[in-house]
This record gives C-alpha cells, structure tokens and sequence, in this order.
C-alpha cells in the first residue's frame, strides 16, 4: 500500500480500515478515449492471496462524485468518470453508473481481463493490475459497452470470481 501511494500513480484509501479491501482510483491515460477520466477500482484481498487474485471490479457509484450527465451532447465534467464536453451518444442509453464504457467492462464493474482471473502470477501485484488496466483502456479502438452487458447483468452474478466462462479472445481492445 505505502509503495504504491508513493509512486504517485494512482490514490489508494482502505475501506473502513479494512487492509482486505482497498478502493484504487486510476486516471484515463493521455490521448485516449478515457483522457481527463477518473475511475475508482475495488480490490477485495483473502486469505489466498497472492498466490490467487484479489476480487477487482470498477465501483458502479462512488460516494461523493456525482453521477455522469446522461444523455447529453456536452458533459460538464462535474463528474469525475465524464470528461468536460465528452460527447455522450444516445445507443448509449442513460447512464447511471461510474464505470467506465468499454468493451471489456461491464456495467456492474466486472471486467474482463485475464490477470485478474486465469493469468495471474503471485508476481503481479494491485500496481501491476492498475497499469494494466489503464493499458486496456487506451488501447480500446471505441468507447462501446460490451456486446453482452445485458446477458452478462442478467446472470445475477454478484462477484466477478464466480463468472464462469470468461472469454478472453481480444487482446487488443
């Protein structure tokens, strides 16, 4: 915890005090579809880990922000997850949550992103998972839900963990 708040890279909070969850607030890199862009990660450690992954999803609402101005043609940038003047198109439907829209992002949090789940390594760590996921995001070629976020939240699945399937075809986006 204290080596990654002292790179600078991204702000790290307990919850509660809890050193089993941390809450992990990345920004959207430069010159990508998420620049300007904040997002707040949840990583829920137990008693497995590191030699298994912590539970990371995107927090759908973070207290304090405000939700993202949906639909609208000029965000104002009031909320940290919606850059000032991004354009919000109306496929996109209302958005009511801080997650960030992307093809390998639900919007309940969960993601798909092989570290996370089958490709961990004890190696990785929270800073680790946090680039990558920055990386992930700026390499997206369109800032789109996932083709089956409606199945996907239909699944009543409440962890990420319990996912079953996860297809990790694209490693590109």
């Amino acid at each position: 915890l204290i080596q990654i708040q002292s790179t600078g890279s991204f702000e790290v909070e307990l919850v509660k005090d809890n050193i089993f969850e941390w809450h992990v607030t990345i920004e959207g890199a430069k010159d990508s579809f998420y620049e300007g862009e904040k997002f707040k990660l949840r990583f829920k450690f137990d008693a497995k880990y590191p030699t298994e992954p912590p539970e990371v999803s995107f927090l759908v609402r973070v207290p304090g922000w405000p939700l993202p101005e949906a639909p609208t043609k000029n965000a104002s940038g009031k909320c940290p997850a919606q850059r000032k003047g991004g354009e919000w198109p109306a496929r996109w439907g209302i958005r009511k949550h801080h997650v960030p829209i992307h093809p390998h992002i639900y919007t309940n949090g969960h993601i798909c992103l092989s570290i996370i789940y089958d490709d961990w390594s004890p190696a990785l760590g929270v800073e680790a998972v946090c680039h990558s996921m920055v990386s992930m995001m700026s390499s997206a070629k369109e800032k789109e839900p996932p083709a089956d976020n409606e199945m996907h939240l239909d699944s009543g699945t409440q962890s990420a963990k319990d996912v079953k399937g996860w297809d990790f075809h694209d490693h590109e986006a």
